[in-house]
């Protein structure tokens, strides 16, 4: 019951104001693929320094408001398309492959903005060859903590994980910065979130900044017609789908030419 959330989500981030809630900080971040060695060794040459690259994001906190969005140096870029072919003969025909490799930057140019008291979510991002708009309540992310503890950025922190939404996610907050916010949709905890995983994307901290003065944020401005978390994770999933049967086999005569597309965001 999206009431009974919501007065769950006053009643939490009430005691949370009483030390941490006026607070201005700024906080980078760094987005990076987790990727494993025997990935990273099927993927061509020339795109694994871009499925290797980091992406720098701020989050900025003030008055149980935030917005994290990419960097001035985090935008779309242009489609590139590589062609990489070989040709067989085992003896019984020629055999031709052929594969095009779609690389793209257009998903890391995106916002979040977070209004904690009025429980909503205000996004914005590429996915699946479609730019969203999205207006939501904030996630239920049913965090579990901890007892382990490490220094991160000079705070001591408190790992807590989650199972939400079938997937399962890793953070790492600290209460020295008592306030509930953290990278792109993530937040809900008793404390700045400093490094998150989703298993294949990682969010780390690169510096934080406690400021003296007010920080300005604008809510961004959407369009009549948006979307909710659930209706993106439904639309990407049918999306996923589909690209995963993008191959395909012709013959001509004693040749066999196969293509495939293979699409890098």
């Amino acid at each position: 019951n999206e009431n009974i959330m919501k007065i769950k989500h006053l009643v939490f981030f009430f005691f949370l104001s009483l030390i941490g809630y006026s607070q201005a900080v700024t906080v980078n971040y760094s987005e990076k693929r987790i990727i494993s060695k025997e990935k990273l060794e099927a993927t061509p040459e020339f795109a694994r320094k871009h499925i290797l690259a980091s992406y720098n994001y701020t989050l900025k906190y003030q008055n149980g408001i935030s917005l994290y969005e990419n960097s001035s140096e985090t935008k779309n870029t242009e489609n590139s398309v590589n062609e990489i072919a070989n040709e067989t003969n085992d003896g019984g025909g020629v055999h031709k492959n052929t594969a095009t490799y779609r690389i793209t930057d257009k998903t890391k140019e995106k916002y979040y903005y977070k209004d904690i008291a009025g429980n909503e979510l205000l996004f914005r991002f590429f996915n699946g060859n479609k730019d969203f708009f999205g207006k939501d309540h904030l996630l239920n992310w049913n965090w579990q903590i901890t007892n382990e503890t490490k220094e991160m950025n000079g705070f001591t922190c408190k790992k807590a994980t989650s199972d939400a939404f079938g997937y399962f996610f890793t953070a790492w907050f600290t209460e020295d910065i008592a306030i509930s916010a953290g990278p792109e949709k993530f937040d809900g905890l008793p404390g700045l979130i400093l490094y998150l995983s989703t298993g294949g994307i990682e969010f780390v901290a690169t510096s934080v900044k406690i400021d003296e003065n007010p920080i300005i944020i604008v809510k961004p401005e959407t369009p009549k017609e948006t979307v909710t978390m659930a209706e993106v994770e439904s639309f990407v999933k049918e999306k996923v789908s589909k690209l995963k049967s993008s191959s395909t086999t012709t013959v001509n005569g004693n040749t066999t030419t196969t293509r495939s597309t293979i699409i890098i965001k």
